[in-house]
């Protein structure tokens, strides 16, 4: 159970958290990246904001009859010593940055301007190009002295990203920002932890209580059952659980019925056979004529007994019905029927018979043969002279329909649906003394059902039973 627990809470436990770091770890990488990339946008958009001293200064110089500031292009450090002079560190004027104690224009240059500006003509060819290049690249326009915002640019200023944080300040808000994003990172998979735990003991427990039920019916004890409060696949394996536990139960139920029924009804004719020796062997009784048939006779009740019980237990077995032939229902009826024909006349009873030919059906001739006499030798048992049996056979729909009705006595109406049990009796009128071993409509049920017909009882309108067989019909054979 322990090996059980710990490899399957091992793993699923390992699966769910590995998922979640996964995927906690892909998205703190693109939010880095992210960031890195924003915070760089947004600097150099607040570098360009101080580039208005220079796009004004550019567009007083600018000469529309020789276009692009060609000098720029022709003297390069003219224009890094024409930026030192335009620049504004602070977002301020040239004057008003001086005044507050920024450093002065064109002395040094902390921000590596210099190596990032460049200076584009109107058609954003580079005049000046910066030197530090950079995945990000921002430019803003210049406009012609006087010119409203909507007219065309006469040139761009264009200024790479820096690399990394730009002054202590910029770093302390990097370095806090990543330090955030970890945090978060270890406060997620802490989480997704705890909850990969959760999961994978809640998803073992209905397997726990499935193995412990499984060796409680291994055990013998099928009365067992699981709590199902589920209602997904998991509490659908313990619905089919319950299930299976309550068919085993019905199952064992019914075994001991089997054996306690069949021990009772050997023990009548042992019983006979048993004293009627004993009798014999005293002196009581002579080894005469009578005494030898009484024996005979329960004898061949047991050969009876235990010939039922052979074909009973063989209904369970793959190869009980040998192979299905189209076979004329009717002339199996008849045929039955003539076998009897002396019994009934002999007994006081008469026979009648509503037969239709041809009647089809796919079947094991032997065993329909021997369901039909079962049916005849019911009737004619228990049915009480004078009296009278009615055999009809006919077509039905997609059904062949065989029908043994008989006069009284007739079963009770609460002991109709008992009649197929193993060893039933309605006691009241077809009682054991008519030597029927009690499992004759049983074999007949289970004979009809592997055909893939019913078997029903049903009070007959005559005053005693009415058994009723329906097979299905040979459409082939339909004429």
């Amino acid at each position: 159970m322990f090996r059980l627990q710990s490899s399957l809470t091992a793993k699923l436990f390992a699966v769910i958290a590995l998922t979640a770091t996964i995927v906690i770890l892909s998205v703190a990488i693109m939010l880095t990246l992210s960031m890195r990339h924003g915070f760089s946008l947004y600097l150099v958009q607040g570098e360009l904001n101080r580039f208005n001293d220079l796009a004004f200064a550019l567009a007083e110089i600018h000469d529309p009859e020789n276009p692009g500031w060609p000098e720029f292009a022709a003297q390069p450090g003219h224009w890094r010593r024409f930026v030192g002079e335009h620049f504004q560190p602070t977002g301020l004027s040239r004057k008003d940055a001086i005044k507050l104690g920024g450093p002065p224009p064109g002395r040094g240059d902390p921000l590596q301007i210099g190596t990032r500006i460049s200076l584009l003509d109107a058609m954003e060819r580079p005049v000046v190009d910066g030197r530090d290049k950079s995945s990000i690249f921002v430019k803003r326009p210049i406009y012609a002295a006087g010119a409203e915002p909507s007219s065309k640019p006469i040139g761009w200023i264009g200024l790479n990203a820096p690399r990394g944080a730009r002054d202590a300040t910029d770093s302390v808000f990097v370095t806090g920002q990543y330090w955030s994003l970890f945090l978060a990172c270890l406060l997620a998979m802490g989480l997704s932890t705890v909850a990969a735990y959760v999961l994978a003991r809640q998803f073992l427990e209905p397997f726990k209580a499935l193995e412990g039920g499984a060796r409680t019916l291994a055990s013998g004890n099928y009365s067992a059952r699981i709590a199902n409060t589920r209602r997904d696949e998991l509490g659908s394996l313990i619905d089919h659980y319950n299930a299976l536990a309550e068919d085993l139960e019905a199952a064992e139920a019914a075994e001991r019925r089997w054996i306690s029924d069949t021990s009772h009804e050997l023990q009548t004719p042992l019983a006979v056979l048993q004293a009627s020796i004993e009798a014999v062997q005293d002196g009581v009784h002579a080894p005469n004529e009578k005494t030898l048939a009484e024996m005979h006779g329960a004898v061949m009740r047991l050969s009876r007994l235990v010939s039922d019980l052979k074909t009973l237990s063989f209904t369970r077995e793959a190869d009980f019905l040998t192979t299905k032939h189209p076979t004329d229902l009717g002339e199996i009826v008849e045929d039955a029927i003539d076998s009897i024909k002396i019994r009934a006349e002999h007994a006081g009873l008469t026979l009648c018979s509503h037969v239709d030919k041809p009647l089809t059906i796919d079947c094991d001739h032997q065993r329909i043969r021997q369901v039909i006499d079962n049916l005849l030798e019911n009737a004619l048992r228990y049915t009480d002279a004078p009296g009278s049996i009615t055999v009809s056979a006919f077509r039905d729909g997609n059904n062949a329909i065989v029908t043994v009705d008989d006069t009284a006595p007739s079963p009770p109406a609460d002991a109709l649906p008992l009649l197929f049990n193993r060893f039933y009796r309605a006691e009241e009128s077809r009682s054991r003394k008519h030597g029927g071993s009690g499992l004759g409509l049983s074999i007949c049920e289970a004979i009809v059902t592997a055909h893939g017909g019913t078997i029903k009882a049903s009070q007959s309108q005559y005053g005693g039973l009415t058994l009723t067989v329906a097979l299905p019909y040979h459409r082939v054979h339909d004429g």
